[in-house]
């Protein structure tokens, strides 16, 4: 038996459809959405059934979408005998990690993800509302530590790196204006291309600082219990070791960088692994790993076709 590494993506593997065929095939699904919808105050299958991208893009909507589908999909690697031995989440992904290494439960995931989405969205809005437009785009062909060197050096201060993704790929977030006045820079520092993303807001970096308090003060209610199972923050890169880590982790990471790099470095030294599910929607987190040089091979389980080409030993790369 293949021993799998659970990633769990987050904002911005949208859009419509989704997770409509776990939906269709499995009643532990069925449940879990009635479950989201009563917690979120949203009818989330209307969602995913009949929203278009726009709204999907909504703040509030998009982490819900992404938390069900992710959690979707492990329900269904679960129904279809396939295990995981150890989660690691993508900025928003890390609340799936939790509940899947038993820190939360589903009622507690979605409280927390409904909350976050609305502290996000109200927090871009503020800040746009001060600074101007806002964006996020990836930067390939550059690491973390040479991005961070020459944004420094451009003089810009309302621009962050959000999120360390691959030895060759860093994604910057803040004002737009001055995104566009480091590009030049960026390209002539040996990016090879500059790509915008489909995020509503600057996640990771000091724009989130304002709401970090108070998401802090909201976990308080909230029951985080010792993982059953390995499981690894963005905030460190390394693996949570109680449920109180896992609970200040979940405060700091709305302003810290997404350390996924460390991450996977993580998981292949501490775990000796070398197979990994990107359990939801999209094909970002698999990107990663192919391009990170890590020697991983990630495959995608976030269709119920996928799983079962999982299940039955089908290669789906």
């Amino acid at each position: 038996m293949v021993n799998y590494a659970g990633c769990y993506p987050g904002q911005g593997a949208q859009k419509p459809q989704m997770a409509l065929d776990f939906y269709a095939q499995f009643a532990t699904v069925r449940e879990l959405f009635v479950l989201a919808s009563d917690i979120s105050g949203k009818n989330l299958w209307s969602l995913l059934a009949n929203g278009d991208e726009a709204e999907l893009m909504q703040t509030q909507n998009t982490q819900l979408a992404i938390t069900l589908v992710n959690r979707s999909a492990t329900l269904a690697l679960q129904e279809m005998g396939l295990s995981l031995v150890c989660h690691a989440g993508f900025s928003l992904g890390e609340l799936s990690a939790y509940r899947a290494a038993g820190i939360i439960d589903d009622v507690a995931l979605f409280t927390i993800v409904t909350k976050r989405g609305k502290l996000f969205a109200n927090a871009s809005a503020q800040a746009e509302k001060k600074y101007g437009e806002l964006g996020m785009a990836a930067i390939v062909g550059l690491g973390f530590v040479k991005v961070q060197k020459i944004l420094k050096e451009a003089g810009v201060t309302q621009v962050f790196c959000a999120n360390d993704n691959s030895p060759t790929q860093v994604v910057i977030s803040g004002v737009e204006k001055e995104i566009n006045l480091c590009a030049e820079k960026l390209k002539e520092a040996g990016a090879k291309r500059i790509v915008p993303l489909r995020v509503s807001g600057p996640f990771h970096t000091p724009f989130m600082d304002e709401i970090e308090e108070e998401f802090a003060e909201f976990l308080k209610i909230i029951m985080f219990t010792s993982p059953q199972m390995p499981v690894y923050t963005n905030v460190t890169g390394k693996l949570i070791t109680s449920g109180r880590e896992a609970k200040q982790a979940c405060s700091r990471q709305l302003s810290s960088p997404v350390r996924w790099t460390t991450i996977m470095q993580s998981i292949v030294e501490d775990q000796n692994l070398f197979h990994a599910l990107e359990v939801g929607p999209g094909t970002v987190l698999t990107g990663l790993w192919k391009s990170s040089g890590f020697g991983v091979s990630c495959k995608g389980a976030g269709t119920y076709n996928q799983i079962m080409e999982l299940a039955e030993g089908v290669p789906n790369e």
